[in-house]
């Protein structure tokens, strides 16, 4: 069976490390770019199944990459989590269907992996 893909998108490489290694061990192949700018190319080479999504980021945020995936056809049935400190930045993410969570940071990393789960339709 092929590997569901995941994309994490974030700036900061502890958190690109710790999630690449908490996702990799529960079977998925991990991408990751730490620029919003970065992040469009991504999805269209990589495919992701689903992507995490920090809203902090240099260049174009969150919010920025939403916009565009939705308007894009390639990419507007890709599933998203959003990662943010901010967990008052959650509501501007409501109007799109396609975020399936919010994952607040820091992460308690067994909610992450069940909302990662539950997004790309993995939950038993």
């Amino acid at each position: 069976m092929d590997k569901k893909r995941v994309l994490i998108v974030e700036d900061e490489m502890s958190i690109v490390e710790l999630l690449t290694l908490v996702l990799t061990r529960e079977g998925y192949e991990v991408s990751s770019c730490q620029t919003g700018r970065d992040a469009i190319a991504t999805m269209k080479e990589f495919h992701p199944h689903l992507v995490l999504l920090d809203v902090m980021l240099p260049g174009l945020d969150g919010a920025g990459i939403i916009k565009i995936m939705a308007e894009d056809e390639m990419l507007s049935n890709i599933p998203v989590l959003v990662t943010s400190a901010l967990v008052e930045s959650a509501h501007m993410f409501q109007p799109y269907p396609q975020v399936k969570g919010f994952c607040s940071k820091p992460f308690v990393l067994a909610d992450l992996v069940g909302k990662v789960k539950k997004a790309i339709g993995d939950e038993m």
